[in-house]
């Protein structure tokens, strides 16, 4: 699903500081953003996207990205287990 304004609802983030980073790329740049069910956007993986939206910005060049490039810092979201 391609990131908009209008669908961060429906979107998993680790935080706020996250869902801040994103919400900005997504309201102020050109870029592409695509994210995948059930992945929780980390604020590693927010920050790059973030940093390199805003380079792509201002050098007027195109920024697409998508969340399977960031494995790593994009995590699958846990299934819910009590405390022992």
């Amino acid at each position: 699903m391609k990131l908009t304004r209008n669908n961060l609802n429906e979107v998993l983030f680790e935080n706020q500081d996250a869902r801040l980073l994103i919400e900005d790329v997504v309201s102020h740049t050109q870029a592409g953003i695509y994210y995948y069910h059930d992945v929780e956007i980390t604020l590693q993986a927010a920050l790059k996207i973030w940093n390199r939206a805003n380079e792509a910005e201002q050098n007027e060049a195109p920024y697409h990205a998508s969340f399977l490039d960031f494995k790593g810092e994009s995590r699958p979201r846990a299934a819910w287990c009590p405390a022992l």
